[in-house]
């Protein structure tokens, strides 16, 4: 079946795979303001069929809930809340959760008011499977600077009892070691790992990674982030040092999850940007409405991170630097953790110490995700290399690294013990 979602002429390109759950094809997809707010949607189609069962908007519409977020700004003029990467999947509550990025443009002082939420932008959705009814949403940062918010959430029973000497934000409410269905990673480019309750969506507990410089606090009782007023814009002209940047953090580069540690490894850059404001006007011709300028974090050197997270405790289990900005990373059962990075080098990991067991190098940034398979008995590991705007950008502030003008390959590992 083949079966059309939007008109032809509007640009809202789908920009990752889709989801098949419980016989529905589900799908997010960035938004640009010439597609207009009505591609601004997430879809099920009947996955034998290929008939749309139903849409869900990201952006809400006069009259519905959240519209008074946005204050006076018209329904034609609200733009860009996309939903860029795959859902992630709960059959047993029967829903999906998906993320959601920056309007455009991003500074809020150009829309309806820094006060504004400007629902719901940088959030996560938990959307019933049958219906696409929003169960529950949480907002994880009011964004002035597209830091979005869209990538990857991990699903996981557990006992949740964060450390405090590690974790500056705890819900006061939670029992110290209850177990929790959790959604939790870190989705959003300031690098912050955000712990819920999946079936209410309550907040439970948020710790930092990189250095960010945007969110001052977290309300712990109601989840809500603070935003450093000196690094919200208000006006053309201004410029600000914001942490992350716009290649983060975190960003696409996928992260990991191993049940046996029960921990969780994610890919970071030690980025910022010089940003700057130059109109006041909503100009969906500038896009997100500034400038930028990525450079290293301030007093840093090593680009490239890869931070290994307790999902119960919060706690760092370790944490690799390297000059080289890092990619997406897959863990095994065999207590590894497999991930390239900009320069080419693919590596892999002890997952319980951090230390680097093998590595190669494949001549071009590891842009792809690597996955694990086996034949005829066998474990394979296999990645693909080429360009990618995340891996451009890091290897940017690195200047030294070798020239990547290898072409796009694939390669493939046979594991042996």
């Amino acid at each position: 079946w083949d079966t059309p979602v939007l008109e032809p002429t509007a640009r809202a390109r789908s920009t990752s795979g889709p989801i098949v759950a419980d016989g529905r094809v589900i799908t997010g997809r960035q938004c640009q303001p010439d597609a207009t707010h009505e591609s601004c949607i997430i879809t099920a189609h009947d996955a034998a069929t290929g008939t749309e069962l139903w849409r869900a908007r990201t952006i809400p519409r006069p009259g519905e809930p959240g519209d008074e977020s946005w204050g006076d700004v018209p329904l034609e003029e609200r733009w860009h809340v996309g939903t860029w990467m795959v859902p992630s999947y709960d059959p047993e509550l029967d829903t999906i959760y998906i993320g959601t990025s920056v309007t455009i443009p991003a500074p809020k002082f150009t829309l309806g008011g820094n006060n504004l939420e400007h629902l719901y932008h940088n959030s996560t959705l938990a959307l019933d499977v049958e219906t696409g009814e929003l169960r529950w949403h949480y907002q994880h940062v009011v964004d002035h600077w597209d830091l979005d918010h869209p990538f990857e959430r991990l699903l996981v029973d557990t006992a949740v009892a964060p450390d405090a000497t590690e974790v500056p934000w705890i819900n006061p409410r939670l029992s110290q070691g209850e177990m929790r269905r959790v959604i939790t990673g870190i989705p959003g480019k300031t690098g912050l790992v955000y712990t819920l309750d999946r079936e209410t969506g309550e907040f439970l507990w948020a710790r930092p990674t990189i250095m960010q410089n945007v969110i001052e606090n977290i309300d712990a009782s109601t989840g809500r982030a603070e935003v450093d007023p000196a690094r919200v814009f208000t006006h053309a002209g201004q410029e600000l040092l914001v942490c992350p940047g716009t290649n983060g953090g975190k960003n696409w580069p996928a992260g990991a999850y191993s049940p046996d540690l029960n921990a969780m490894f994610m890919p970071m850059q030690n980025m910022c940007m010089n940003a700057e404001i130059r109109t006041g006007e909503r100009d969906p011709s500038l896009v997100y409405g500034f400038s930028s300028e990525q450079i290293r974090t301030p007093g840093i050197e090593d680009v490239g991170a890869i931070w290994a997270v307790s999902v119960e405790t919060g706690k760092a289990l370790w944490r690799h630097e390297q000059r080289a900005g890092v990619m997406s990373l897959v863990s095994t059962g065999g207590g590894l953790v497999f991930g390239g990075d900009v320069a080419g080098i693919f590596r892999a990991f002890d997952a319980m110490s951090g230390r680097v067991v093998w590595q190669t190098d494949l001549g071009a940034p590891v842009s792809g995700y690597p996955i694990s398979f086996a034949v005829g008995g066998t474990q394979y590991i296999a990645v693909a290399t080429g360009q990618s705007l995340v891996a451009t950008t890091a290897r940017r502030v690195a200047p030294e690294l070798p020239p990547a003008d290898a072409p796009a390959s694939i390669f493939v590992f046979a594991l042996s013990r």
